[in-house]
């Protein structure tokens, strides 16, 4: 099954969603696999630094105790070991012993045969499980054992002979309280806590059996290297483990941090997420421009679209669109209503010359007639002239002159009328605008001077230059400036403006304070016979759009700035001057 094609719309809307969601997901994988690897680094290290923190400070608890142990173990009291009847004393000096720290259970003295003979509880030496597993224990020991309910650590040390024998006597042990040391651990759990940071602590020997733990720990499936460091467990359910080793003249164990990487990794996780609704929204957003985005440049295309049609269903007087941008869619939009423009102007010149064409030839009939009639007026009129000089009556001459005048009128009807219909040959050159609009000027000045109307020329300091018939430029404004000067009543006033540029054209404007042009006239103020005063024939605008239409222009009316007519004529500037 074939697809249908993609719209625009659907376009920019896949090219929005790839356009947020390829970089989008590249970057979501990339940040989130950076700040894993970076999470397990820093939480790594940090587990390491509290490992190595946490291992110093039972290190110093348990390096004091063997001092503390050594110390006694030396005094001249412990000869006493010696005789199978011990003094008291000892047993009273260990009991001070003991009570001097609350992590002190218990303090024993053991002979060379390795039986308790002194302790600082004496049910101590009673106890014969305690006794036997004190026995065990022999010297240089460090180790948490059972003891009855409680789990102690055991510290042994030899007592040396105050007499410089070579061999000991026997040695010391102390039993710390395991629970109070491991507190040590719990308070490192809970200041970790405190900072949210889930982990759990555990104390391992040199075959990496656990001593002592705090919080739940699984086991993990990789090794424990030698010294500090950390490293992490991928698995399904893994861990971040930081570690380092207790002092090894204390003990040779090694302290352990474990972190759940779910929990280690949780900030990571919520980046992932927050980038995932930053996408999404992002996406949302996208659309929505893309929206907006389609409907800006449809909607113009769509516009552009349905002008073309009418236009080619011969609208071209509606085929306009609107220009909303500047960018390339409002550039098309402007040159298809230059275009538009343009045809719509071929279309109105082209049946305008259909028009003349039929003016002309109605106008080569009717002058044909006409001319016939004329004629024979003319004869009649000299004949009877003649007859009237030899019998005058009173009346007559005011007839044959009213004759005469209407034959003349005639004839220069008939005379426009074959202007119209024989197209006359241009003799363009290169002329400066001013130079054929100032005599027309001059030439109508008498006339207006006669109605009492001021006209006023008013000229550009830059006189540009077009190519132009001189005598049928200077015959149409004096069309537009006689026309002005009829319908303005005495003491009315006109302006020939000279110099008016545009682009590649320049002009000029005949505007009055009359009446103005009324509106239902100016679309047909150019058509043969169209007049809007009580005399003339209407053939006087006619023939001026022609001309300009001749010379490659066009003319326009409107409302000057008092009110009247205003009428403004384009020429093309000469190449040159473009």
């Amino acid at each position: 099954m074939t697809l249908p094609p993609l719209s625009l719309r659907g376009k920019l809307f896949v090219f929005a969603a790839l356009l947020v969601l390829a970089p989008g997901l590249l970057l979501g994988v990339l940040a989130d696999r950076s700040a894993r690897d970076s999470l397990q680094r820093v939480i790594g290290r940090q587990l390491e630094s509290e490992a190595r923190h946490t291992a110093d400070r039972l290190s110093v608890l348990l390096r004091s105790e063997r001092s503390t142990l050594q110390s006694f173990a030396h005094q001249d009291l412990m000869r006493e070991v010696r005789v199978a009847d011990l003094d008291k004393r000892i047993a009273q000096a260990l009991s001070t012993l003991r009570d001097g720290s609350p992590v002190r259970l218990d303090y024993v003295v053991v002979d060379a045969r390795g039986r308790p003979v002194a302790a600082s509880s004496p049910e101590r030496l009673r106890d014969t499980e305690s006794a036997s597993s004190l026995a065990r224990v022999g010297t240089e020991y460090t180790r948490p054992m059972r003891l009855g309910a409680a789990t102690t650590l055991a510290i042994a040390t030899p007592i040396p002979d105050p007499d410089g024998g070579a061999e000991a006597l026997g040695s010391l042990v102390g039993l710390l309280d395991w629970s109070h040391l491991t507190r040590v651990l719990e308070g490192v759990r809970e200041d970790l806590a405190s900072r949210d940071i889930v982990a759990s602590l555990r104390i391992v020997d040199e075959g990496d059996r656990a001593l002592g733990v705090v919080g739940p720990v699984a086991e993990v499936d990789f090794p424990v290297t030698e010294g500090a460091g950390f490293a992490v467990d991928e698995a399904a359910n893994g861990w971040i483990v930081g570690w380092a080793p207790l002092d090894p003249e204390v003990a040779p164990w090694r302290l352990l941090v474990y972190q759940p990487l779910a929990h280690a990794l949780a900030p990571a996780r919520a980046l992932t997420r927050r980038l995932a609704v930053t996408m999404a929204v992002a996406l949302a957003a996208a659309l929505v421009l893309a929206t907006l985005s389609a409907r800006r440049v449809v909607r113009p295309l769509s516009e552009l679209t349905d002008a073309i049609r009418g236009m080619a269903g011969g609208d071209f007087g509606g085929a306009r669109v609107p220009v909303r941008s500047d960018d390339e869619v409002g550039v098309l939009a402007r040159s298809f209503n230059q275009m538009a423009s343009d045809l719509e102007r071929a279309q109105r010149d082209l049946v305008e010359a259909e028009k003349f064409a039929f003016v002309g030839e109605l106008a080569s009939g009717v002058a044909h007639e006409v001319r016939t009639s004329l004629g024979v007026l003319r004869s009649s009129a000299q004949m009877l002239e003649q007859a009237i000089a030899r019998a005058p009556e009173p009346q007559v001459p005011e007839l044959v002159d009213m004759i005469r005048d209407e034959v003349g009128r005639l004839s220069r009807v008939v005379d426009d009328l074959l202007t119209l219909d024989r197209p006359r040959a241009l003799h363009l050159e290169r002329t400066p605008l001013s130079a054929p609009l100032c005599r027309a000027a001059d030439f109508v000045e008498p006339q207006a001077a006669e109605k009492r109307v001021k006209v006023s020329v008013h000229r550009a300091e830059a006189d540009p230059v077009v190519c132009c018939d001189r005598e049928a430029l200077q015959h149409v404004c004096v069309n537009l400036l006689v026309n002005s000067v009829q319908c303005l009543e005495p003491g009315g006033r006109i302006d020939l403006e000279i110099g008016l540029r545009r682009g590649a054209s320049a002009g000029f404007r005949v505007s009055d304070d009359g009446p103005g042009v009324p509106e239902e006239l100016r679309a047909r103020i150019f058509e043969p016979f169209m007049t809007g005063r009580d005399t003339g024939v209407g053939l006087g605008l006619t023939f001026v759009k022609r001309v300009v239409h001749e010379h490659g222009g066009r003319i326009s009316v409107g409302d000057s700035e008092s009110g009247g007519a205003c009428f403004e004529v384009w020429l093309p500037l000469a190449a040159e001057d473009a």
